[in-house]
């Protein structure tokens, strides 16, 4: 596993902003579902783009509200909405991380409309081994797509991230099989949280991180599970009342470093 600098960069102003979350006004992690962005910034994408002659990426309008380091893109199945691409593609320019939660699907189908980037991170989601993954999403088959789009991902030089979550049905030891299985592909990164909020739970997903993630993306699991959780999420009023301060990745050169 990998852990860019850039991104490293991205966690530290993310770790800040959890520290001073109430004078920055805005959330270190702030998570995005077609839903509440898509559909509703529709009617501004479309006229911005018209005054852009058509441009594929969005300019002004929608780009600089979202001014947390970090973005997660998710919902019931973000690939499923028409303006997704346009709308993580750009994103993704803006000076972001973006991780964009997916089954995988739908992704070979839509894989064309997205460019590559050091900042964009296609994330498959795992709810366990095979029979426990196909049984949770009711899918037979399930499984074996996710672990394809990560394959095609790769292929097509996109980074890629596995997000394993934990259920209170999780059988023991599954996890870490499931982390062996997946990171036969070779992918970018790793993020294991939890489904649910309870206490026991929560003492599992520590001892995971701290066995098989290294300590970057253990400290941005527990980011993304903040907002991951259901009872944590925005929704779409409180998303568009986020101020705008100004932040800046620092001064970080290009390049990976060993997670």
């Amino acid at each position: 596993m990998t852990f860019s600098l850039r991104l490293t960069a991205d966690l530290t102003l993310a770790l800040t902003g959890r520290a001073f979350s109430n004078k920055q006004g805005y959330p270190p992690v702030l998570q995005l579902s077609p839903d509440t962005n898509f559909q509703t910034d529709s009617a501004s994408y479309s006229a911005s783009n018209q005054q852009a002659g058509g441009d594929s990426s969005l300019s002004g309008a929608l780009v600089p509200r979202y001014r947390s380091p970090i973005l997660w893109i998710s919902g019931a199945e973000p690939l499923e909405s028409p303006n997704v691409a346009r709308f993580t593609n750009a994103l993704a320019a803006s000076g972001r991380s973006v991780f964009l939660e997916t089954s995988g699907a739908s992704l070979k189908r839509r894989l064309h409309e997205f460019r590559p980037s050091s900042r964009l991170y296609f994330t498959v989601r795992f709810d366990g081994l095979e029979p426990s993954h196909d049984q949770h999403n009711a899918c037979e088959g399930a499984f074996r797509v996710g672990l394809e789009a990560i394959r095609m991902a790769r292929l097509a030089g996109f980074l890629t991230c596995a997000l394993l979550v934990v259920h209170p049905h999780t059988a023991p030891g599954e996890v870490e099989q499931l982390h062996a299985r997946t990171r036969q592909f070779d992918i970018d990164g790793f993020l294991i949280t939890r489904e649910a909020r309870s206490p026991k739970l929560e003492k599992t997903v520590h001892q995971l991180r701290r066995r098989l993630l290294s300590w970057r993306w253990a400290l941005l699991s527990e980011l993304v599970e903040s907002v991951a959780l259901p009872e944590a999420s925005l929704n779409a009023t409180q998303i568009g009342r986020q101020p705008l301060p100004d932040s800046q990745p620092g001064d970080f050169e290009e390049g990976t470093e060993a997670g």
